[in-house]
């Protein structure tokens, strides 16, 4: 019966201790104030420059635009997509100083131009940094020249290219 009761005593020690541990924790966590990194904002859509993302590809595939205009890709596919700048998976073929200050890749799916899913860096990376549902628009302003390969993230045989002069 003694050898029960501080077997009990003992439970009863090592829960309130664990409890104390949980709690302890759990304030140190309510009290953290909360880091907001607020989204970049991307530029006004371009009815010139429109790419449609469908279930089959880009269409155009291909646009050839001026330096410093604005690209916007709008999804007309029925389900989810990613568009983003090559290369499959990091998106960091546009020039862009956003990819030395790496996020967590495993929060973007590998995508290095995002802090984490959802939230872009900055302005100059192409890629939205999530995917879009149907009718949703990402627009970007291609400043450098060049040729730009893109593609559909989540579908990475979907590519195109946009060049700049």
């Amino acid at each position: 019966m003694v050898t029960k009761n501080l077997q009990l005593i003992g439970v009863g020690v090592i829960t309130l201790i664990i409890g104390i541990i949980i709690g302890s924790f759990a304030f140190r966590v309510a009290q953290q104030p909360e880091v907001t990194i607020p989204p970049v904002a991307q530029p006004p859509v371009s009815e010139k420059n429109l790419i449609e993302i469908t279930n089959i590809g880009f269409k155009p595939s291909t646009l050839t635009i001026k330096a410093g205009e604005v690209v916007t890709l709008i999804s007309k596919a029925t389900a989810p997509v990613w568009p983003a700048g090559d290369s499959h998976p990091t998106h960091d073929n546009y020039p862009s100083d956003a990819y030395a200050l790496l996020g967590d890749q495993a929060k973007s799916f590998g995508s290095k131009a995002c802090v984490e899913y959802g939230i872009r860096k900055s302005a100059d990376v192409f890629d939205p940094c999530k995917m879009l549902l149907p009718e949703e628009t990402f627009s970007f302003r291609f400043n450098e020249k060049g040729t730009w390969g893109f593609h559909n993230h989540v579908r990475p045989e979907h590519i195109g290219k946009i060049i700049v002069k």
